[in-house]
């Protein structure tokens, strides 16, 4: 528009031609109902952005007390009631006990350290079970398939594709992938029409892969419920609760994905265009060949408002006032350990948690009791409880058996780092974690 503008006040400078604004009312009643029609516009525009912008914040909230409302309701519907209660802890009393002064006197350790070592070897050993054994690989495969819901979630909003990422942090597992291969989610299809829906699908698979895990987490319920940890009543609460996921993916998805319509948004462009030229054509006689710095000065301040609401209107950039989707995944996902650790707690009447990670430090929270002990070995079967983890034919099992309550922040990436990455792969868009 400033060149435009330079134009016409070069050409009017040599060759006179536009009216004194003095002389016409014409030019000064337009410019004047310009000026507050389009001030209304953008105003309109602003606040809209914010709306957008609240209820994407609202959109979020909404997703994270639907993921920890479904594990702990979950959680808390399952039957407390243990089948075989756990062998009770043969407490080392005798610290004179000569086997072990002997034991410590090899390792090199007291008799203190010796006798609590003692204890915690032998809780290790403890039979777990089948019920108590079930009802925690419930509980772990149900935090897994939320969060595998939710981080799908994120994708879609941040634009990319993250299978690798999933597949890579535990969240997804082999035997679920080449269940969504099977599907058809991951087929890789060329399709001729690029602007059709067939196309859209495509570009967009997270969609597909959310239908999906909805059916997983659908399926782990009824397989509860089957098999008696869960009553027909709390199963059919559960199965309500899973079936308003896809409501809120919607709703994010609509707020990352459509944030204007695009008539509108060309009608925008347009009254802008059409203003700075009338704003041109009205000040040219008296402000001469300094026209095109108004005009460049003004038409910056007006197309910058609208660049700025359209940053604002999507929430899930990398922009300071965005959303931080990494901080509100990771957030998410110690929500959803925290409840399954306190439900493994309880679930097994005090026993110890064995396979949660212990921190990178003493100190830290993620200490567990026996953290110093050598791990055991883990269930290898790559198939999840709903598909048939656990054995007909296992009716005890040991403490080492009871799956890890894994963490899955390698499927986090630092934000600038990410930030530095779009900007040089061009990857980005309005609409997507790594």
């Amino acid at each position: 528009m400033a060149l435009i503008a330079m134009t016409v006040a070069a050409t009017n400078h040599y060759h006179p031609f536009v009216v004194a604004t003095r002389n016409s009312t014409a030019f000064i009643d337009s410019l004047t109902v310009f000026n507050t029609f389009l001030g209304l516009i953008i105003s309109f525009r602003l606040n809209s952005a914010f709306t957008q912008w609240r209820a994407g914040m609202v959109a979020m909230g909404s997703l994270s007390e639907a993921a920890r409302e479904i594990v702990g309701s979950s959680c808390a519907y399952v039957s407390t009631m243990i089948k075989e209660e756990l062998n009770n802890e043969r407490k080392v009393e005798d610290t004179n006990d000569e086997a072990v002064s002997k034991a410590a006197e090899r390792a090199g350790r007291t008799l203190e350290e010796e006798v609590n070592l003692d204890k915690k070897r032998k809780h290790l050993g403890q039979p777990i079970p089948r019920d108590v054994l079930e009802k925690c690989t419930f509980f772990t495969e149900l935090r897994r398939l939320v969060f595998l819901y939710i981080a799908i979630v994120f994708h879609d909003c941040r634009g990319r594709d993250g299978i690798d990422k999933l597949k890579d942090s535990g969240v997804l597992t082999d035997a679920e992938y080449d269940e969504l291969y099977a599907c058809g989610s991951e087929h890789k299809k060329v399709v001729k029409d690029k602007e059709s829906y067939r196309a859209l699908v495509r570009r967009t698979p997270h969609k597909l892969r959310a239908t999906i895990t909805e059916l997983w987490l659908k399926r782990l319920v009824q397989v509860a419920a089957k098999l008696g940890h869960l009553s027909p009543g709390n199963a059919s609460g559960l199965q309500a609760k899973i079936s308003q996921l896809p409501n809120l993916y919607t709703t994010v998805f609509n707020i990352a994905n459509v944030p204007i319509p695009f008539n509108y948004m060309q009608y925008l462009q347009y009254l802008l265009s059409a203003y700075m030229l009338l704003y041109t054509f009205v000040i040219v006689p008296n402000s001469g060949l300094y026209t095109p710095i108004w005009v460049f000065l003004w038409g910056t301040f007006l197309f910058m408002a609208d660049e700025v609401t359209m940053e604002i209107e999507c929430p899930f950039g990398l922009d300071a006032n965005d959303i931080d989707l990494e901080e509100r995944l990771l957030q998410i996902e110690e929500e959803l350990t925290v409840l399954i650790r306190s439900q493994y707690y309880f679930i097994t009447g005090g026993a110890s948690l064995s396979h949660i990670p212990q921190g990178s430090s003493e100190s830290s929270w993620r200490r567990v009791p026996f953290a110093k002990l050598e791990s055991k070995p883990e269930l290898t079967n790559s198939f999840s409880f709903y598909q048939g983890r656990l054995s007909s034919n296992l009716t005890i099992g040991k403490q080492h058996q009871l799956p890890k309550i894994s963490e899955f922040t390698a499927l986090i990436q630092d934000p600038d780092r990410n930030k530095r990455s779009n900007i040089t792969d061009g990857d980005y868009g309005s609409a997507g974690l790594a």
